[in-house]
């Protein structure tokens, strides 16, 4: 009889744990993750732990994982998930991970772009880079997804990765003016190399004259007046 009453207070104390880290949390993220992830394998229905490891994983900055277990949720309850404190970002976080499973099936490159596009404008870099990576594996010739590559890299604070695919796509393609002026602002903004810096400036100045006709009469003004600046310093 002691060792049932033993059993029936382990059990309601081990649930009591459980209840407080899934609905207010009291551990470091690490420590909830692994916590949250062995009841979910007991319990993989439970919506509230699975809110609660979505909500972590956002926090954490992992966006993309946090959406999917968002989607879990919903897929299990939608009218909790739907009514819970997560519900105002739901349908976008439906739509994201939608799109990355369409991405993953048909190993589609326009579908990784169109996602890594939307982390571009939410500002999450880690998740674009990831997107925009795959889409390469698939077709390396794409100059506008390589040049939003680099471009994610130095915004993610993995600046010599932006020099390398910068120094990538002019080995593609000489005559690519965007990564020559992203290179000369990188040098000379990032680290501090003024040589560097003036030689691609120089370059990107040539290669803006030759090609005015691709840009509009504002986009030339503007870059010809920000290279003519900077080479002035």
């Amino acid at each position: 009889m002691k060792s049932l009453i033993f059993i029936i207070l382990l059990a309601f104390s081990l649930q009591a744990n459980v209840n407080v880290v899934c609905k207010a949390g009291i551990m470091d993220n690490n420590s909830a993750k692994k916590y949250i992830n062995k009841l979910l394998k007991k319990e993989p229905k439970n919506i509230e732990c699975i809110l609660k490891l979505a909500d972590i994983h956002l926090k954490s900055g992992e966006i993309l994982k946090g959406y999917k277990y968002i989607s879990r949720a919903h897929s299990i309850n939608p009218e909790a998930v739907e009514q819970s404190e997560i519900a105002n970002i739901l349908n976008y976080a439906l739509e994201i991970t939608s799109l990355e499973k369409r991405a993953k099936k048909g190993n589609d490159k326009v579908l990784w772009n169109e996602l890594g596009d939307s982390f571009f404008n939410m500002g999450v870099y880690n998740e674009t880079i990831n997107a925009y990576e795959k889409s390469l594996e698939i077709d390396k010739t794409q100059e506008e997804i390589a040049l939003k590559l680099a471009l994610s890299y130095k915004k993610d604070n993995q600046t010599y990765k932006a020099i390398e695919q910068l120094k990538l796509l002019i080995s593609q393609n000489s005559e690519n003016f965007y990564a020559n002026y992203y290179l000369a602002r990188i040098f000379r903004y990032s680290l501090g190399d003024e040589k560097l810096a003036k030689t691609y400036y120089l370059e990107a100045k040539e290669l803006l004259e030759e090609q005015k006709d691709d840009f509009t009469s504002e986009q030339y003004s503007s870059f010809k007046y920000d290279i003519i600046s900077e080479l002035g310093k």
